[in-house]
């Protein structure tokens, strides 16, 4: 997605101060020139308030907001950043763990979110789904702290898992390999917990079963009763 121009510019002012390197051809030393960044040049989140129309305005203020909004820590580095277009957020909604690395990363279209990204702490990835209307609809792939995965695929109506789906238990067991149709499981690997339910859907023919299928006879409680 395009930035909004002013986020650009926003990109480029961020720092309090910054930093203009020159080389003269003369002179191999760099030069350095300060640059001053007002702090009230953008809007802080306390600012805002959103109206009973559901826009988003500047307290005491009647037009809907349009512009970036910041949030920073006592040694002005940014923790937050967002932008709005006529009331509604719109690009890129950013929030930033202590060490300055990128914790999530919300897209959005006119107050819309489209997209879900968010990272770990030791920067490995953690989510990463598409949305429609505000719901996770389309690709979405999700990881372990380790940076392994953990499932993927594609989501459609309600949640509803469609297409291939692999999923993951922690240690890299594999818990779903297999096809969906807008929620329906199709064929493929299933955990053993799952079977039971599948067979009695009938998405699984009992002849079909993956794993050995328990009998009365392997019920604990009935071999209590016998003896």
């Amino acid at each position: 997605m395009p930035l909004p121009v002013s986020l650009s510019t926003f990109l480029k002012m961020s720092a309090l101060t910054a930093v203009v390197m020159t080389v003269a051809c003369d002179d191999p030393t760099p030069k350095t020139e300060s640059v001053k960044i007002d702090r009230d040049e953008f809007t802080h989140p306390k600012e805002l308030v959103v109206g009973e129309d559901g826009l988003t305005r500047r307290l005491n203020e009647e037009q809907p907001f349009t512009g970036a909004v910041t949030q920073r820590d006592r040694d002005w580095n940014l923790r937050y950043f967002c932008y709005y277009q006529k009331g509604k957020l719109h690009g890129p909604e950013l929030k930033f763990w202590e060490d300055g690395t990128l914790r999530r990363n919300f897209d959005y279209e006119n107050g819309s979110k489209v997209r879900h990204r968010e990272w770990f702490e030791n920067g490995n990835p953690k989510t990463d789904a598409m949305f429609v209307d505000g719901h996770a609809i389309g690709p979405h792939k999700t990881w372990f702290e380790d940076g392994s995965p953990r499932w993927s695929g594609n989501f459609v109506g309600e949640l509803l898992w469609d297409g291939h789906i692999i999923d993951y238990a922690p240690g890299g067991i594999l818990m779903w390999d297999a096809i969906f149709d807008h929620g329906r499981f199709v064929s493929g690997t299933y955990p053993e917990s799952e079977q039971e339910k599948l067979i009695a859907n009938g998405m699984v023919k009992p002849e079909e079963a993956l794993y050995p299928r328990k009998t009365d006879t392997d019920d604990p409680k009935e071999d209590k009763k016998e003896n």
